[in-house]
């Protein structure tokens, strides 16, 4: 299993080491402002915890790989900024449906822990 290590964000500050199983990766996204860290991964079976660390989302992504950009859909009004990007792992999703029976703007990606994301249309070739 490939290991690899990222700088835990805590409030407050301290150092604290994260070892993620990169296979265990569902999703990676830049953190909210209002949240601590630059970027979240989220993990297999960790429902609604995410892992917070300091590195920015460009760092994170290169390190895990083989993750495919998509933009997160957003039921409510999205942030400010617009539709985020997402980076999924393909390895870790167990199908993906549009919204039907309303025309597919988003797609729900089912993860294999069963957890879900929604994601505009249209979808990157990877998927």
């Amino acid at each position: 299993m490939p290991f690899i290590s990222f700088n835990k964000s805590t409030e407050p500050a301290a150092p604290d080491d994260l070892r993620i199983n990169t296979t265990a990766v569902l999703y990676v996204e830049a953190s909210r402002p209002d949240l601590v860290g630059q970027t979240t991964i989220h993990m297999l079976g960790q429902g609604t915890m995410v892992n917070a660390v300091t590195e920015s989302i460009g760092t994170v992504v290169a390190s895990i790989g083989g993750l495919v950009a998509v933009k997160r859909h957003y039921l409510a009004p999205p942030p400010d900024d617009g539709a985020s990007t997402v980076y999924v792992s393909p390895a870790n999703v167990s199908h993906i449906r549009p919204n039907l029976p309303l025309s597919p703007e988003f797609w729900y990606l089912k993860f294999v822990d069963g957890s879900e994301l929604r994601v505009t249309d249209p979808l990157p070739l990877e998927f």
